[in-house]
């Protein structure tokens, strides 16, 4: 699934697109993919004001209201036309009044479009942004220790933090030195620290590199990112440790396959 990175990466492609369009009107081809067909017409003849993000979903503000878009898995958001290949998986379209169009691909089908007028009302369940000014170091000693949870299952919690998923919470806690088991309350301050820096540098550098693209994460005009070339454990079990040597490990947390290092990586019990 798309994370904070990648979400980002889109949203910034599609700004110059689709900024200022007028949407003539939407093409379902795949009846699950609004959430609630009824809003549909509440869509048409509105003009995109701005492009936006908030943890991994995409919003397209409208005056009044915004669709938010969740890719799921497999979702795309492009304005080429699709070619044979990419037609069959295309979900909708959104058709702007200057004859452009957006469309929405999505493999797998899991991807869903919504309608909200009320954006605030729509996230309340979300947690901090990682790259806000809320998101600071003391927010962060505060938040782990009033806890007992497992550090790996809480950051990828996000109603906790949004925006992380397996390959950033892998990465961060590599550098920061923190065994994905380590309960949340028992992580020493310095290292908290160390992990909310390394989280923000992770996901910036991430960012400049148009995120992470392991199996099939596309934006554009079918361009890939490129961070996958900085990883450090994710993805490499059995190789060696980029700092110490040890095979990488992988086990099974939370139903999720999860990358460390066995002598950098300290379980604080």
């Amino acid at each position: 699934m798309p994370e904070l990175p990648e979400v980002e990466t889109v949203v910034r492609s599609l700004q110059p697109d689709i900024t200022r369009e007028v949407i003539q009107r939407v093409t379902i081809q795949w009846h699950k993919t609004v959430a609630d067909p009824r809003s549909l017409p509440r869509m048409e003849n509105q003009a995109i004001r701005s492009v936006s993000r908030r943890g991994k979903f995409i919003l397209l503000n409208l005056d009044p209201g915004a669709i938010v878009i969740h890719l799921r898995m497999t979702g795309r958001l492009y304005t080429h036309t699709p070619d044979e290949t990419q037609e069959p998986y295309v979900t909708a379209v959104f058709h702007f009044q200057s004859g452009k169009k957006l469309y929405f691909q999505d493999t797998r089908k899991f991807g869903r479009i919504y309608f909200t007028t009320d954006a605030k009302g729509f996230f309340h369940h979300l947690g901090p942004e990682p790259l806000s000014q809320t998101f600071t170091a003391q927010w962060l000693t505060n938040q782990l220790h009033n806890r007992h949870r497992q550090i790996k299952p809480l950051l990828l919690d996000q109603a906790f933090l949004v925006g992380l998923g397996n390959i950033y919470v892998d990465e961060a806690l590599f550098r920061a030195g923190v065994h994905p088991l380590t309960p949340s309350d028992r992580i020493p301050s310095e290292n908290i620290q160390k992990l909310h820096r390394v989280i923000r540098t992770l996901l910036r550098n991430a960012i400049d590199a148009q995120g992470t693209t392991i199996i099939n994460f596309q934006h554009g005009d079918n361009r890939s990112g490129s961070f996958q070339h900085q990883l450090k454990v994710y993805g490499r079990s059995d190789q060696p440790c980029p700092k110490c040597k040890t095979p990488i490990r992988k086990m099974v947390i939370g139903q999720r396959g999860t990358h460390y290092c066995p002598a950098c990586q300290i379980h604080y019990e």
